[in-house]
């Protein structure tokens, strides 16, 4: 499907920016996450808990959004990981060329990402992927995703690999972890 990409706007977003557009981000969120309310895990409010109290306190975090028509049609937001021997420590099993780099080199962690059901299916996502990923200094990115996700197949058409599972807190559901090498 061919995409218009002048009809979405992208712009980045520093912490106190994105706390700014919460009613936005939390609708996006609510809407792509929809068929998963009966998980409180996935609730907007504990999303929202999360982004504010865990993610957006790191020193680097960023957010990209897309706008279209003036409104959000989706976002990804992520932040320097602080254990990058363990995601290397799986990821140098798919990537082997990781060995020869430091077990603490730095990780980008892909923290978030939804786009509005409205405006899927227009490539927008990858558009919205690329960009948070495109001016990160890091070599290897790592995300979580849900088990049952069937966007796992789109990150894969992206480059990403499955490298294992986690369960990231006590209250989430067992995710499966991904990793893409960056330029």
């Amino acid at each position: 499907m061919s995409t218009d990409e002048t009809a979405l706007k992208v712009v980045r977003y520093n912490a106190a920016e994105t706390l700014l557009h919460e009613d936005d981000i939390k609708t996006v969120y609510l809407a792509s996450h929809q068929p998963q309310q009966d998980n409180p895990w996935y609730s907007p409010a504990k999303f929202w808990e999360r982004l504010e109290e865990l993610y957006a306190p790191i020193p680097d975090f960023e957010l990209v959004a897309g706008w279209c028509d003036g409104q959000m049609a989706g976002y990804a937001f992520g932040t320097s990981y602080r254990r990058p021997k363990e995601v290397r420590a799986k990821a140098v099993q798919v990537f082997p060329e990781l060995a020869a780099e430091t077990a603490d080199a730095p990780v980008y962690i892909f923290r978030e990402f939804s786009v509005h059901p409205d405006h899927q299916g227009q490539g927008y996502a990858r558009i919205i992927h690329d960009a948070l990923l495109s001016e990160r200094p890091e070599r290897l990115a790592y995300l979580l995703v849900r088990v049952e996700n069937p966007a796992k197949s789109i990150y894969e058409s992206w480059g990403w690999q499955a490298i294992g599972q986690a369960q990231p807190f006590a209250d989430s559901p067992v995710m499966d972890e991904m990793a893409k090498r960056l330029a």
